[in-house]
């Protein structure tokens, strides 16, 4: 590879979404081989994604499916007249490109599955049914027809290959997360036995994400005696200010912290002083493919995860190894806030065993497969 190649990433990033990490490994690594273009609907001033010789290309779009056939129209467009040496789909949203820009080969990160983008309940009209439908189908075409799709976990990649994909075209590949998570399992210092459990939850605080859950589960936990502290990260202030109204409610004012959304190099501060780390996701169709960025930012760090019970969680997450598994309610929750209480003495031990079970997480590791993975396409 040398920087002579180049090559354009179509993003699709929201203005509302939290995180940004694992696309700011990809652009970054990219950066450094490729002559490199970046399209988004808005202006990219996020911390993580400034990087020095990268072209922004901000291509504004109206809201809607509308909005989103039409720049995903005029990326293609971009692409077929600048002819890269390949195209980036960086994210499962911009998959339906690949049908568009002719021979230019392209890679596409599978990151979301279509049904979180075009739901299938059953009380919606005719209408909306086949246009959600062909939403979808739009999404796995791309899938099928991009040179190369890399989906993120174990249940994409099933998935992938259920709706036609070709093996040889479909390389998992996990998010990654970098270094500097890594390091926070070596800095962890010795925790008072009898101090209460730092318990940290990092991302979107949604109803669909175990706000409630993890609220109330704090209240049943320390009903008897405070054995648990949670801080929130990455709160809006819509949303923490739910949070707030709620733990007055629940008379745990100092059983919970919120924070809201900081940069993503941030995050390992606030995993420093954390025994363990949560993720909660309701058992919704989507949620059964996608596996959160947190989940692998917590084992990285060392932390043992207290997970819910979905197959995006329980892939990774070992009952008892590196973290408990409780069903997705709040009695459940904190009956796991409780065992992991009662084995406190134990949490040296299963930090060091879930950071050396992590290693397959660095970015470090993933990168040159990801970088050799877009060569082996690149024209």
């Amino acid at each position: 590879m040398g920087q002579n190649k180049t090559c354009v990433v179509v993003t699709t990033f929201s203005q509302g979404q939290p995180g940004f990490l694992d696309f700011s490994y990809r652009i970054k690594s990219l950066a450094e081989h490729y002559q490199l273009t970046v399209v988004s609907t808005f202006p990219l001033t996020q911390e993580e994604l400034q990087l020095p010789h990268v072209n922004y290309l901000v291509i504004k779009t109206g809201n809607g499916r509308l909005g989103w056939l039409g720049y995903l129209w005029r990326c293609a467009s971009l692409i077929r007249q600048q002819r890269p040496n390949v195209s980036i789909l960086l994210h499962s949203m911009a998959a339906p490109i690949a049908m568009l820009v002719g021979r230019t080969p392209t890679v596409t990160y599978w990151n979301e599955h279509p049904t979180h983008v075009a739901p299938e309940p059953e009380s919606v009209s005719p209408f909306k049914a086949i246009t959600r439908a062909l939403v979808r189908w739009m999404m796995f075409q791309g899938a099928r027809q991009s040179s190369l799709v890399m989906p993120i976990g174990e249940a994409h990649r099933e998935d992938l290959l259920a709706h036609g994909c070709k093996p040889a075209r479909v390389k998992m590949m996990y998010m990654g997360v970098e270094q500097s998570f890594a390091e926070v399992s070596k800095s962890s210092s010795l925790r008072n036995e009898d101090a209460p459990l730092q318990l940290v939850y990092v991302g979107s605080v949604q109803k669909d994400r175990g706000r409630d859950v993890m609220l109330e589960a704090m209240a049943i936990a320390n009903q008897f005696g405070k054995i648990a502290h949670l801080t929130i990260v990455g709160a809006t202030a819509e949303q923490s200010a739910y949070c707030h109204e709620a733990v007055e409610k629940l008379g745990i004012m100092y059983s919970v912290s919120v924070h809201g959304r900081v940069p993503g190099q941030m995050i390992p501060d606030y995993l420093k002083a954390a025994d363990a780390g949560l993720c909660l996701w309701e058992d919704l169709p989507w949620y059964r493919f996608n596996p959160p960025t947190k989940l692998f930012e917590y084992l990285v760090a060392g932390l043992p995860v207290l997970a819910s019970n979905i197959r995006t969680h329980t892939e990774y997450v070992l009952d008892g190894f590196n973290g408990i598994i409780f069903e997705y309610d709040s009695p459940s929750l904190g009956n796991a806030i409780q065992r992991l209480w009662q084995s406190r003495d134990e949490l040296p031990l299963i930090k060091r065993r879930t950071s050396d079970a992590s290693v397959a997480y660095l970015w470090q590791k993933i990168e040159p497969e990801f970088l050799k993975a877009v060569e082996s396409v690149a024209c």
